[in-house]
Formats: structure tokens, sequence, C-alpha cells
């Protein structure tokens, strides 16, 4: 069988390798861009030091266990503690999160959050669900909904919480507050990031395979035989396509194009010789992520490189790190939202009627994916494959969504 895979990202460079490890298949890689990686990649500022701009450490947060052995294959993993805090006011502490209780009375309205909260448990009545306000004011109380979440959603969602269904809550479990922090950025493995970053992780995967860089997909026309690709370098003929371009494009947004949100980022250069840019937790570890949910600023979140990068001593940073901040820009394909829904699945119906192409990854099937997601849904293409080709449309739809997953993969 030969495979043409549209796009050289990990969702991509998973599927070639699963497939001609699986199947035996013949796989040509064709990338829009300069290198394989796609949002995985370690960039450089033009002083040489180096940043993530998509994932920045591996871990396990709702996919397979399997992608620790599996990246183990290509690249050596050290662990990084990572923690995440918000500061959420510019004049407040900074504080874990999410957030507990001890840290909580740290905040100049601690004391009101504290009543708030005892209210909601004395009282014992399950969260509202008649949206997103009224889940998290039924859980947290109005105070830290005000400040946790309100200006956060409006800025990145463009939504009130109103708005927002309750489950969005439910799903990301927003009502969590311990009585004592964590800190710890959660997950159902240790965090680990490579030394030296993920570039090498693509040459690595990819090697053996016929990989064309700089080649942009204009068209696919798909038979019963095949499907052919056409490209601003010519056309590319193949038993099988996986497409990892965005499925509205590809489907020659019929139904209109799907909302994202994303982020554009600014690097700055951190001195290790000063304290850590983004503050620590109460047991002396630096921050690693900071989110700053006021409305007022557009910055949603900083990262603090040289604690993924080197770990949480200060003092084991050899020089300069990058200091990264995510400020709100929706021309940037990251994060699907709920509210697309009904149009995507319209979308996932018409691809399954196109014989010999199946959409993969973030883009592909409107998912918000972490490295471990992303191989989980490669896994279930390659395992589903074969009843795929030969399926009804109903019977392709259903795979199309499993291979998707939910939430929890």
């Amino acid at each position: 069988m030969r495979v043409l895979v549209i796009g050289a990202g990990f969702a991509g460079a998973c599927a070639a390798l699963l497939l001609r490890e699986s199947l035996g298949a013949e796989v040509l890689l064709v990338e829009r861009g300069a290198a394989p990686g796609g949002m995985l990649r370690t960039l450089h500022t033009r002083e040489g030091v180096p940043y993530e701009y998509g994932p920045r450490v591996v871990s396990v947060f709702r996919g397979t266990p399997d992608i620790l052995p599996f990246l183990r294959r290509f690249l050596a993993l050290e662990e990084r503690v990572v923690y995440q805090g918000t500061r959420l006011r510019p004049d407040f502490p900074v504080i874990p999160f999410p957030v507990d209780l001890e840290s909580v009375r740290r905040l100049p309205c601690g004391a009101t959050i504290e009543r708030e909260l005892a209210a909601i448990r004395e009282q014992g009545a399950p969260p509202g669900e008649r949206d997103l306000r009224d889940y998290l004011e039924t859980s947290v109380g109005p105070t830290l909904t005000g400040l946790a979440f309100e200006g956060f959603n409006r800025k990145f969602w463009g939504r009130p919480l109103q708005a927002m269904p309750a489950v969005w809550g439910k799903l990301r479990r927003l009502e969590r507050i311990a009585s004592t922090g964590s800190y710890r950025l959660p997950s159902e493995a240790a965090h680990y990031y490579p030394p030296g970053g993920f570039n090498p992780l693509f040459e690595r995967m990819l090697d053996g395979f016929e990989l064309r860089c700089g080649v942009t997909v204009t068209r696919i026309e798909a038979d019963a035989g095949g499907a052919t690709v056409e490209t601003d370098a010519g056309a590319l003929r193949a038993d099988l396509v996986v497409s990892t371009a965005p499925i509205d494009a590809m489907l020659g947004f019929r139904h209109g194009p799907l909302e994202w949100r994303g982020y554009r980022v600014e690097v700055d250069l951190a001195d290790p010789a000063r304290e850590a840019p983004l503050g620590t937790a109460p047991d002396g570890v630096p921050f690693a992520w900071l989110y700053t949910p006021w409305a007022e600023t557009p910055v949603c979140r900083t990262t603090d490189f040289g604690v993924i990068h080197h770990g949480p001593r200060m003092a084991d940073r050899p020089g300069p790190t990058v200091v990264l901040r995510e400020i709100v820009d929706d021309r940037v394909s990251m994060y699907p939202v709920w509210w697309e829904d009904e149009r995507f699945l319209r979308y996932l119906d018409d691809a399954a009627r196109v014989p010999n192409v199946i959409p993969l990854g973030r883009l592909g099937l409107y998912k918000y994916t972490t490295m471990d997601s992303t191989y989980a849904m490669a896994l279930r293409l390659a395992g589903s494959l074969g009843d795929y080709l030969r399926g009804s449309h109903a019977r392709r739809v259903e795979i199309l969504r499993a291979i998707r997953g939910d939430w929890g993969n």
C-alpha cells in the first residue's frame, strides 16, 4: 500500500511510522514548512537561546502511557518538576493553580473567598449546571469566579461565562480547591524534557521515509482506486491519503471556516543570576508557567524555559533563558471551540464520504491535543484502518469519531 501523509508534524510522523510498522506501507510525507515538526519544534532566539512554541514537556495528560516508551526509542527524556501558578490581579501574589485554600488565604480578598467556600460546603448542594458561570459560582464562589475565570474567559475564548456550558467546567475540573497545594502540574506521570530539544525527534522518526518539505497541497481528488493530491510541485498519487491539514480546508470550506482560538508569542531573555522570573511556590520550586487571567492584559500565560530546560535549581542554568508570553491571536489555529461542534460534525460526515482519504490530528479532526493524545489518535487509526476502508458510511463516521476520541483521551 502506498500512503501519502499530508503534514509532517507529530500527528503525521506518528501515522507514517505506525502505518509502515503495522502494515508495511510505503509512505511519502509532504510538508508545507521548511522542516518537519509542525508546532512541536524547538526554536531559538537571535542569540541562539532555545524555547518551544507548542508542546513544552512530555507527560501523560489524557492520551496513553505508551507515549513514553515510544519517544524513548528516539530521544532521551529527563524528568522535570513543572509547577503552574496564577497571579489573579497585577498587585496580588502568585499562587499555585489549581488554587488551594492555604494559598488563597494569602490574597487580599482571601477571607471573602474562604467565607464563600465555607457557605458552599455547608449548603452541600452539587454545582449548578445552567451555564459555566452558574457552575463556578456554586462550586468556588463568585469572588474566585470573577478573579480566576471571568476575565480570562472573555480574553481568550471571547465569551462571557454565561455563554459557556457547565460541562466545560466539569471536563476541566475547574471546581478543584484542595486544602493545601500540590503545586505540580496535574498529569498521570512525571513530566519530561528531551535534552537539546525536540527537533532530533523528527530526524529519527522519519529516518528512511521520503519527505518533501516546502510543498503546498492545493486539492485532493479521491476515487475508489486511491487519491490524487495536487500540489504546487505537481500531482502525487497514492492508495491512501492521511491528511493532517485543516478538515474545513480539505473539504473546500463548504460549510464555512471552523473557528479557532490561539496565541502569538513574545520572548525575552532572563538573567539566571536573578531570582526566578515567575516566582516560587511555597516549597521553593520556581513556577514554570504563570497565568494572568485579568482582562486588562492581553497576556494569557508566561513560561519560564529555564525550569523546563534545566530543572528547578537556578544555579543549574548555564546562561540566559527565555521567558515567553502568550498573547491572544485568533489567527493561530490552536484550540478548537465547543460552539463549532455542529459544523465540525458536518465536516466529519462529509470526510467519511471521501474514499481513501482520512483526516487526522489537531487540525484534521478539530481537537486540541497533547503529545500523548496525538500518539493515541495515531494508534487508533492504525488499528482500525482495515475496518474503516471496508466500512459503510455510517461505520466510517463511527470510526472517525473513535479515532478522534473525547476530552478523556
